[in-house]
């Protein structure tokens, strides 16, 4: 028994050790900056988004002030050179901001743009959570440029810009002199492709000569109401765009409308609504009923290739060291999101858990957010939404995942989000199920920049080669879920995963009839139907029995009257 118990021991010693080990040593040595520590504890979780993007989950630990504090931190790593896009979205349907959660944000895009796949994402700029603040309501405080798209571009603290181009000047950060001073009036063809721009001298006023005027209503500045706007007339011809796919007011010097026209004669412009007034001959001659228009704010100077953008509220590192930037935000203990760049270009977006002491979730300061990002080897870092806001989520297997633990103790809806995306090629698929089978159709209508030689999809584990002849993929177990794929082999022989992907359902085997059972009961008959059902697919009200050439209707538990 004594040696029993010895041996018992030396082992448990042991395990301790080996456990001690392996804590603490995944980061040898400790990233300090601005007299606060950085160093990672154990990985908790890697994963592989695709196209040169990954995600990890690092248990840590900082130091400030002589103190320890455990943290749980979120990185997604987008090379300069990945096809993937980083992509500012914001949900604006019905000429409106509508706050949602950063997985709804990522569906709904992928819903407007199918080529799309998301690969991740993050909650970015603060955002009107209240709706208190001037105009129109839950507007991000800064920004948000949407591949090209304009959709607002007036400044509280700072915009953060994507260009997106590969290069290792992807991330550009400032606000002096980064609109233009006037609205851009675009000019779409019959191809849904702008091929004349105009600047738009004038906002809800008259135009002078040759001169253009964009009228548009407002949101009270109190109220948050909108109040139509009653155009001015004159010597002058009038565009009206009376059912705009899109018309944002975000306040009295910022608009974003897109549309066709189609009416020449001034309206109270009520919400969904704009027009353009001019005296350029130019513009009269390309404008006309029926033809597509978009006027926006554009960036200019160093932003004149930013693609997409969001806005920020802190920069703590610069050229890879600590720098003290003035916003009180920085100066708390908070969950974080922010975005740094590395010298290669590669972007890293980081959340880091907070508020959840009890778990080993802490939250930063400023100089501890430095030391983190200059651990992943940052140069440059921002400071994003924080707080209950902060989210990042993943792809796995066709379905969104949240990486991190939000201190709300759930997601909280925001006002927008980074996404990182990859366009993929155009796949028309018809599915047919039957209890134990599924039969693919599949056209490949667009590679959309894919080098496809050979296009396959894999159901199961089974993968098969996409031809004009249906692809059976038999054998299946019914009323079941099956997560499908696509890949293919470029013209050098490499394969690639594409992100068409998603889950068709088998059938469920139907009911069989066994018997049916009928005993009169002074006034009623009592009538059962005996059926095996496995996957309940029978699960009847009611069912029509015909007896004698008359029908009735039988109800669960219940009977008819005898005649």
């Amino acid at each position: 028994m004594k040696k029993t118990t010895k041996f018992l021991l030396i082992l448990l010693a042991l395990a301790i050790s080996s456990a001690v080990g392996v804590f603490g040593e995944f980061d040898v040595e400790v990233t300090s900056t601005g007299e606060a520590t950085y160093q990672i504890v154990e990985r908790k979780a890697e994963n592989d988004l695709g196209y040169g993007v990954t995600q990890y989950t690092d248990l840590s630990k900082t130091t400030r002030e002589g103190l320890t504090y455990n943290q749980q931190v979120n990185v997604m790593e987008i090379p300069a050179d990945s096809p993937a896009k980083i992509i500012s979205y914001a949900n604006l349907g019905s000429h409106v901001w509508t706050l949602t959660t950063v997985t709804n944000l990522a569906a709904r895009f992928e819903e407007k743009n199918p080529d799309w796949r998301v690969l991740g994402a993050i909650n970015a700029d603060f955002f009107d959570i209240n709706a208190v603040l001037n105009g129109l309501p839950y507007q991000t405080n800064n920004p948000v440029v949407t591949n090209g798209e304009f959709y607002k571009t007036s400044l509280r603290s700072g915009v953060l810009g994507f260009t997106n181009d590969g290069t290792t000047n992807t991330l550009i950060a400032g606000k002096t002199d980064y609109r233009s001073d006037n609205l851009i009036l675009g000019v779409y063809d019959a191809n849904d492709q702008i091929v004349q721009e105009f600047t738009v001298e004038n906002i809800n006023v008259a135009p002078g000569d040759g001169q253009t005027s964009v009228y548009y209503g407002i949101y009270n500045a109190s109220t948050h109401i909108y109040e139509p706007k009653v155009m001015d007339t004159g010597n002058f011809t009038t565009f009206v765009i009376e059912n705009a796919e899109l018309a944002l007011p975000n306040n009295e010097n910022d608009f974003y409308g897109k549309g066709t026209v189609s009416s020449t004669a001034p309206i109270t412009l009520e919400k969904g609504q704009f027009a353009i007034c001019t005296n350029n001959t130019a513009v009269i001659s390309a404008l006309t009923i029926g033809t597509k228009v978009r006027t926006q704010f554009e960036f200019i100077n160093d932003f004149a290739n930013v693609t997409s953008a969001t806005g920020y509220q802190g920069h703590f590192l610069a050229s890879g060291e600590y720098f003290h930037d003035s916003p009180s935000v920085l100066a708390a203990r908070h969950p974080r999101t922010v975005v740094g760049v590395k010298a290669d270009g590669t972007i890293v977006m980081t959340v880091i858990d907070g508020r959840q002491t009890v778990v080993g979730m802490d939250g930063m300061f400023d100089n501890e957010m430095a030391a983190t990002m200059k651990r992943y080897g940052c140069l440059e870092a921002y400071n994003l939404d924080g707080g209950g806001s902060t989210t990042m989520i993943i792809r796995q297997n066709g379905q969104f995942v949240v990486t991190n633990s939000p201190s709300d103790g759930a997601l909280r809806r925001d006002g927008n989000c980074l996404l990182i995306a990859v366009k993929m090629p155009t796949i028309e698929l018809n599915v047919v199920a039957t209890a134990d089978s599924l039969a693919f159709d599949v056209d490949l209508v667009s590679n959309n920049g894919h080098d496809i030689q050979r296009l396959f999809l894999e159901v199961n584990g089974l993968k098969q080669e996409c031809t004009d002849e249906t692809l059976i993929f038999s054998g299946l177990t019914h009323d079941t879920g099956y997560y499908y794929r696509f890949s293919y082999l470029d013209s050098l022989g490499t394969e690639h995963t594409l992100l068409n992907d998603g889950i068709c359902q088998s059938l469920k085997i139907p009911p069989e009839f066994i018997r049916l059972e009928i005993a009169e009961a002074f006034t009623f008959y009592e009538i059962q139907i005996i059926y095996e059902d496995p996957d309940g697919s029978g699960a009847f009200l009611e069912v029509k029995l015909t007896i004698n050439g008359r029908v009735y209707t039988v109800r669960r538990n219940g009977g008819f009257p005898c005649y």
